[in-house]
């Protein structure tokens, strides 16, 4: 009997929101695997039943590594780099069970400046190089977050350095249309804002209108891909190149995940959420007629949105404002509740890497 997991793998891409290579053994093959520091910390301090390292190995490899490099630059620490290293060696496990990109998130602490986030992202693609010789880097994809110096960070990588790049942490439109302008391959809007998969005790009240938001995200770089072409045709350039495609992400609930099949390219799954989609059979489930609700949305609610849209993108002062009134402030409150929640997460790999080396090089505890 057919799964939800089928049912929305024949309805949208499905990525996979780990960096377990064992999930992925068990649900693959997926499109992409994504990241980000909380992902890593979590990986690189897991446990087996005997309270040791999983990935001890890898980690004794990695962090002397990050010694060396540091030895042969000046723009980051020793630890910066091995948590950049880590994140690669993580995701090269990966890709055996992937047919599309890995996800690899910059140091959301640069994300207030392009040139910072510019060398990162640069910097973490030589590290697959150095790593894996033989990795085709142009299955990687650098994850920045949506800031008005991030997005103009992934236009630069982009355009000059043929870097594939996902705009993350989205909440507003003002975003949207800005990474579609700077030529991200990817968006990531979030329908549940992060604070909740960290604190049990709170839940995003606005989570059905977010889902909606996703929806009405692709159909904008639907219409700009679409216009984009008619125009490109009538001149007899036609660039067949991908456009941007919406990846929801932020996801707590299976009911979330199917009111998206269809409605977005592509979804990015958790762990406990695939394990629960493969284990519900699609025939008689309750919320079958929420399936792809958030399709349901029309787009814009009038050209004068795309045009308003397409004027601020080329005004970083009148772009800040617009974003810092979407939603009545809270599409700013969000993106910097996630940054903060990221930087945390960023110290604390940091704070490890320092451990592993006043511990012998061993063993880390906490």
């Amino acid at each position: 009997m057919a799964s939800l997991l089928n049912q929305l793998r024949g309805l949208t891409t499905v990525d996979c929101d780990t960096l377990d290579a064992h999930v992925a053994r068990i649900y693959g093959p997926f499109a992409d695997c994504t990241s980000n520091q909380a992902i890593v910390l979590a990986e690189i301090t897991k446990v087996d039943t005997d309270g040791k390292l999983i990935y001890q190995t890898l980690i004794d490899e990695i962090i002397p590594i990050a010694h060396w490099m540091f030895g042969n630059q000046t723009d980051a620490t020793v630890e910066e780099l091995a948590s950049e290293l880590l994140a690669v060696g993580l995701a090269l496990r990966f890709i055996p069970h992937l047919n599309g990109f890995i996800h690899i998130q910059t140091n959301p602490k640069w994300c207030y400046s392009t040139e910072k986030t510019v060398k990162n992202a640069e910097r973490i693609v030589a590290h697959l190089k150095h790593l894996s010789p033989d990795f085709d880097t142009s299955r990687v994809c650098i994850k920045i977050p949506a800031t008005w110096e991030g997005l103009q960070a992934c236009r630069e990588l982009e355009r000059r350095h043929s870097i594939a790049t996902l705009a993350t942490m989205v909440f507003s439109m003002e975003q949207v249309a800005l990474a579609v302008d700077a030529g991200c391959r990817y968006v990531a809007p979030y329908v549940n804002e992060l604070r909740v998969h960290f604190d049990a005790t709170y839940k995003d009240v606005n989570k059905d209108r977010t889902a909606l938001f996703c929806g009405a995200a692709q159909r904008y770089c639907d219409e700009v891909a679409s216009s984009a072409s008619a125009a490109e045709a009538a001149h007899g350039s036609l660039n067949l190149q991908m456009h941007t495609q919406v990846v929801a992400a932020s996801l707590t609930s299976v009911e979330e995940v199917m009111r998206l099949a269809g409605a977005v390219k592509h979804v990015t799954v958790s762990p406990p959420l695939l394990t629960e989609l493969e284990a519900t059979p699609a025939a008689g489930w309750p919320g079958a007629g929420t399936v792809g609700a958030a399709a349901a949305i029309t787009g814009l609610r009038a050209n004068g949105d795309a045009i308003r849209l397409r004027e601020l993108i080329g005004d970083q002062s009148q772009w800040r404002l617009a974003f810092t009134r979407a939603g009545a402030g809270e599409s700013e409150r969000k993106l910097g509740q996630a940054i903060g929640i990221f930087c945390d997460m960023q110290d604390q790999i940091e704070r490890w890497v320092r451990r592993w080396d006043l511990t012998g090089k061993k063993t880390v505890s906490g």
